[in-house]
């Protein structure tokens, strides 16, 4: 009861702070879900917490509504940014409405605010705050704001300045927004964005082609000089990020994996967008082993919690994170990362253990769970006294505010252990700098954060005592506490009393992470390569003796961390600096399966491949890590027809190189040439393809390679395998798909005679796509029912890829014999990009009209709202529905297990919204991002394809249709047109009766799987 008490009181105290200002606009609810929140002493008692720990309720409405993002002041005072303007779906930002920070003081310790004030109540599209260096720092994409506060007083010096722009909101996603402002040990300024949310990223007035490009990850901004550089690229939408007490950063992140640890130049996983540079090939997976939901299903299923879900930790949205360091909480909770689970209504745990080159999480029993179903956990932050914060936006809905937006509500927790109060936090502006310097080092994590910040100001370094410093200094290199000697360090750094000297004798240290960060620092003045501009190549060299040292080093270094932190200064270097640093890193056969390394070291040497190919030649086979050779042979097999001595100076070597240099090697080739038809053979192929031939481990990829290198004898060995009933049908097949790539004179007649052989039919339906003859049409539409039902759909992409095999299509269609029903509205849409409007008035005919016009989308959404209601969708056939599914929707989407990948799993996407499918059904391109746009490519042999580019560089382009990938020769491609549609066409529902329609939508929104229709009498 007595715990009750206080709850109630400590609401009734907020309740008397002071009120909103008369002119800030009261915010509007827009929430459709029924219910609302748990009164704010209730969601206090919602909250279940480990023994010994206990919640308070720090703040709540009406003093903070829609808090988004905290920062501490070195006062210790908790500064909140509201954000209004984010909206629902169809609006995506109400400008009606305006963001601001307010200032909590808790001034007696107790958990609970005693003090609130507007700092600034002018600014839109808030995502994130930080404190300090002279104001407040504020992200409103497309913008990063500071508005000056430099005598203290918690009013604006004046108007918000401008100091980067750029961070762009696409129009067709209003998510995955820049945000995660955060002050990192080197004195940046850092930030995250999501991948969905490219931008180009400079000084207001920066020419575009000086601006840096932004295509998620990890951010930071230097104050010194200016500079902003992408940190680390990739993952979908990181929301939370901190640093271990050895200065090792980690974030988190929604869907692909929860877990990253953050290493300059490092390229992660982006499941719906491409990496920005083309040669990246593999990009680096997460770094738990676990996942928060049951990753045998989708990610979408957890957004409703259960089972398995919600025993592996409770879904796949995270927001905010600490890696605790403080001193309330008892022992066995240091060191580890915390972070909010959205849709699991809880704090995650995962303890980091160090692995190979860097750490992996291992998951261990939540922290706290909150039973109100309105709870939605966004940002944790750890307070002076230890205690930990938590920020609740307070919503129904799920995380994209699909159902509208609850603005009214808003809940700020205090987590502590024991019952005692904190002491009030020191107020360090009123320390001098020798105090501070001395607080850097030896005070709580907090105050060490805020001593280090307040060491960085201008007035501060000036007036600092230089003794302590230098006594300081003089200890540091045979300091043996590694989380001291970082202190040391980086308040060093913060004092600006660090120089190149110390951090090369620090290269020799006894503990790793202080090597790490020695190396980090000396090479920080060099920028890092942005990838596309490729600043790097006009960087300042590296002075030689400091280059010979890093590359002796890392031939010897024992330490996994400090050769991951020589592979990230790879991109650091001028081009020509890279290669010895690169192949001391290569020597290291222990880091063969290493999570990072690998691949770090890879994209390093990218750029080498224009700059010194011959070198990197030498790399390939040289090298004792599989991965990285495999991407150098395929980086230089990509450039054979222009610059083939490299290659060939690779296969001279190969012969008698290791066997799993052989493999890696070939396998790389084959990779670089998928798509391509036909190279010049390099010079010694054929004398290794003789020898290579005898391995079997070895020979189906000699004999792919040999029939692109134009070896007749190769080709005479797949023709032959292709047509020896003989043979396992998985060899004749992939045989018949070499076949087809070489285009030999006799395609036609092979083709033809393999037509009538069931599971090789649909492949050589393939081969006589290429030949534009109106017969070639008629016999696969006459012989369609021929072709496995798992097939059928295969033979229709090659009879809509032509005008002359259209028509036959369209013919068999209006006889009856291929049921209209079979033809999807993909490839309905990919016969209206034939251009023939007879072929377009006959589809129509035997088909159904694509209306595409955004008035008729949004007439058919009206339609079909008031056509669904309740008691028509009550009486759906679900089996029939899923059969629907199954023809319309499988080959993209999987639903309850079953179905395609290209597209998001539909399990738990928000199904029972009517609205919600409607949408996204008839109107698909209304939110595609800009990497997912479907594409028209016309062919110079004359068909027309229709997909999403999912992977390119100068030779080929990889092609996603609805049923396949297709890599093609930008050689044979005669025009590739961008499009604003979506992968998912128009005109879904066309082909369906009313009934069938009521169906499918039945089907959707059931909440469980259904049996199966029974079986058609026909096949």
């Amino acid at each position: 009861m007595r715990s009750i008490a206080l709850g109630v009181i400590a609401w009734l105290m907020t309740m008397s702070m002071p009120a909103i200002a008369d002119d800030f606009p009261m915010p509007l609810d827009t929430e459709k879900d029924p219910g609302h929140p748990l009164d704010p002493p209730a969601a206090v008692r919602a909250l279940s917490l480990p023994p010994g720990f206990r919640a308070n309720l720090f703040a709540s409405e009406p003093e903070v509504r829609n808090p988004i993002a905290a920062a501490w002041d070195p006062r210790g005072r908790l500064w909140v940014a509201e954000n209004y303007t984010y909206a629902e779906r169809g609006l995506k930002f109400d400008l009606r409405m305006r963001d601001r920070v307010l200032i909590f003081e808790d001034r007696d310790g107790d958990g609970r605010a005693d003090s609130r004030k507007v700092f600034i109540d002018s600014v839109q599209k808030l995502t994130s705050l930080e404190v300090g260096r002279g104001g407040v720092w504020l992200l409103c994409p497309p913008q990063l704001l500071f508005v000056p506060d430099r005598d203290g007083d918690d009013r604006p010096d004046g108007e918000p300045q401008v100091v980067l722009d750029g961070f762009t909101i696409p129009p067709e996603n209003h998510h995955n927004l820049a945000n995660g402002l955060k002050w990192g040990p080197d004195g940046r300024l850092y930030g995250r964005c999501g991948a969905s949310a490219p931008g180009r990223v400079g000084q207001p007035g920066t020419p575009d082609a000086e601006r840096v490009p932004l295509h998620g990850g990890l951010w930071r901004y230097d104050l010194k000089s200016r500079s902003f550089e992408v940190i680390a690229h990739g993952t979908t939408n990181p929301w939370g990020h901190d640093w271990n007490a050895l200065g090792e950063a980690f974030f988190i992140n929604t869907v692909n994996g929860h877990l990253w640890h953050a290493v300059a130049g490092m390229h992660f996983v982006r499941p719906h967008t491409l990496d920005p540079n083309p040669a990246v090939y593999t990009a680096i997976d997460h770094h738990a082993d676990h996942w928060h939901w049951d990753d045998s299903k989708d990610w979408t299923d957890s957004r409703s919690v259960s089972g398995e879900h919600d025993r592996r930790g409770g879904g796949h949205a995270h927001s905010g994170m600490i890696i605790y360091q403080g001193e309330n909480w008892p022992e066995q909770f240091r060191g580890r990362l915390f972070t909010l689970n959205l849709h699991g209504r809880r704090v995650n745990v995962d303890r980091l253990d160090r692995l190979g080159s860097g750490y992996v999480g291992r998951h261990e029993p939540d922290m706290l769970r909150s039973s109100d179903p309105w709870f939605r956990g966004i940002e944790l932050t750890e307070g002076p006294g230890g205690e930990v914060y938590l920020l609740d936006w307070s919503d129904g809905g799920e995380c994209h505010e699909n159902t509208g937006v609850h603005r009214t509500s808003g809940r700020i927790y205090s987590v502590r252990h024991g019952a005692a109060a904190t002491p009030p936090p020191a107020d360090l502006t009123r320390l001098d700098p020798a105090d501070l310097f001395a607080r850097a080092i030896d005070g709580s994590e907090w105050t060490a954060r805020q001593a280090r910040l307040l060491l960085a100001d201008h007035s501060s370094r000036r007036a600092i005592d230089p003794k302590p410093i230098a006594e300081t200094r003089d200890r540091l290199p045979g300091a043996t506490d590694p989380v001291r000697a970082l202190r040391i360090l980086w308040a060093l750094h913060a004092a600006d009393a660090l120089d190149d000297r110390l951090l090369e004798r620090l290269f020799d240290h006894s503990n790793e992470a202080v090597r790490a960060w020695a190396i980090r620092l000396r090479l920080d003045r060099y920028p890092i390569d942005d990838i596309l501009s490729k600043r790097a190549r006009n960087a300042p060299r590296l002075e030689s003796a400091v280059l010979e040292r890093l590359v002796s080093q890392a031939g010897r270094e024992r330490s996994g961390l400090v050769r991951l932190i020589l592979a990230s200064s790879l991109q650091r270097l001028p081009v020509d600096q890279r290669v010895g640093l690169a192949s001391a890193l290569l020597t290291h056969a222990e880091d063969a399966a290493d999570h990072n390394l690998p691949l770090l070291i890879w994209y390093g040497l990218i750029p080498v491949a224009d700059a010194d190919p011959k070198a990197l030649a030498l790399l390939g086979v040289q090298g004792r890590l599989p991965a990285t050779r495999r991407a150098i042979a395929r980086r230089l097999i990509e450039r054979l027809d222009t610059d083939p001595e490299p290659v060939e100076s690779i296969v001279a070597a190969l012969a008698d190189s290791e066997p799993s240099a052989r493999a890696d090697v070939l396998g790389g080739f084959m990779d670089g040439l998928r798509g391509v038809r036909k190279v010049k053979q390099p010079r010694g192929w054929s004398a290794l393809s003789e020898k290579f031939s005898a391995d079997p481990t070895l020979a189906a990829s000699v004999r792919e390679l040999g029939v692109v290198f134009g070896d007749g004898r190769a080709l005479d060995e797949v023709r032959r395998l292709a047509l020896d009933s003989t043979a396992p049908l998985d060899v004749r097949k992939a045989a018949l798909r070499s076949l087809i790539e070489s285009r030999p004179a006799d395609l036609r007649a092979t083709c033809e005679r393999l037509i009538g052989v069931r599971f090789l039919n649909a492949i050589a339906a393939r081969g006589l796509a290429l030949f534009d003859d109106p017969e070639v049409g008629r016999r696969l539409a006459s012989s369609y029912r021929s072709f496995h039902p798992t097939e059928r759909a295969s033979v229709l992409d090659t009879l809509v890829s032509r005008k002359s095999f259209a028509a036959a299509l369209l013919e068999a269609m209006s006889k009856g014999s291929i049921p209209p029903a079979d033809v999807s509205a993909f490839q309905a849409r990919q016969i209206r990009s034939l251009g023939d409007p007879d072929i377009d008035r006959r589809l129509a005919e035997v088909w159904g009209q694509i209306r595409e016009s955004a008035a008729d989308r949004k007439e058919a959404i009206a339609r079909l709202a008031t056509r669904l209601d309740s008691a028509t969708l009550a009486a759906a056939d679900l089996p029939a529905g899923r059969a629907h599914f199954a023809k319309l929707c499988a080959s993209c989407h999987t639903l309850y297990g079953q179905g395609g990948r290209i597209g998001p799993d539909l399990t738990g996407a928000g199904r029972e919204n009517l609205a919600y499918l409607l949408e996204n059904i008839l109107d698909p391109a209304a939110t595609v991002t800009a990497d997912y746009r479907m594409s028209v490519v016309g062919m110079k042999d004359g068909r027309v394809l229709n997909g999403i580019i999912t992977s390119k560089n100068e030779r080929t382009i990889t092609l996603q249709t609805q049923n396949e990938a297709i890599a093609l020769d930008r050689s044979e491609i005669e025009e590739l047109q961008p499009t604003n549609s979506s992968l998912m066409p128009d005109g879904l529902l066309e082909a369906l009766k009313p009934d069938d329609v009521r169906d499918l939508f039945g089907y959707l929104m059931s909440r469980v799987q259904v049996p199966s229709a029974a079986p058609s009498e026909k096949q």
